[in-house]
């Protein structure tokens, strides 16, 4: 799947050098739900797969209608469980939340005058607490992010975005399901 988006990402990328520039930045946000799979045994825990609320702010510029470059701001909501089974009928509670900082390449494409997709590649450097029962841990890295959304414009400036977002991130794996909303400054 990486080769199919990098592969993307030239051909937009070759493509916006022929385009007519409509340079524009933008913000947003968007809420939706984190997926985090963890490993807890290492606190003596077992293994959490749950869902936590996922917000995020971003910013970017378009250097044309086809590529632009991003940054955003995550704050991954606590998913947290009160029994995961740490040895055969040994219950303890455990929970993750994680925190990070974006940077993205952004191709995108337009199906129709108020329909884009868009396609994203970049890093996440994040930062993750975990815990079981009383033990707590921290983690952090910085990892690949990719990401695939959808965009409907209501006006020239206001956009709703759809958007899945998966972080290539050691202890918790992490993808974000979100909706929100997009400003562009004309």
């Amino acid at each position: 799947m990486r080769c199919i988006i990098i592969s993307l990402m030239m051909v937009v990328t070759s493509l916006s050098s022929v385009s007519i520039a409509v340079a524009e930045p933008y913000v947003g946000f968007g809420i939706g739900s984190a997926s985090y799979k963890a490993d807890l045994s290492s606190l003596g825990g077992g293994e959490l797969d749950e869902d936590g609320t996922g917000t995020k702010l971003y910013g970017g510029y378009s250097f044309n209608k086809y590529f632009a470059a991003e940054a955003s701001v995550y704050n991954f909501a606590e998913a947290s469980v009160g029994a995961v089974e740490t040895s055969p009928g040994t219950f303890s509670s455990a929970a993750v939340s994680m925190k990070g900082v974006g940077a993205y390449a952004v191709g995108m494409y337009p199906v129709s005058k108020n329909v884009n997709l868009i396609a994203k590649l970049g890093v996440l450097s994040w930062d993750a607490d975990l815990r079981v029962n009383t033990t707590e841990a921290t983690n952090d890295g910085t990892d690949a992010a990719y990401a695939l959304a959808a965009t409907y414009a209501f006006t020239k400036e206001l956009l709703v975005a759809a958007e899945w977002e998966s972080f290539d991130s050691d202890n918790p794996e992490l993808s974000m399901l979100s909706l929100g909303f997009k400003f562009i400054f004309r």
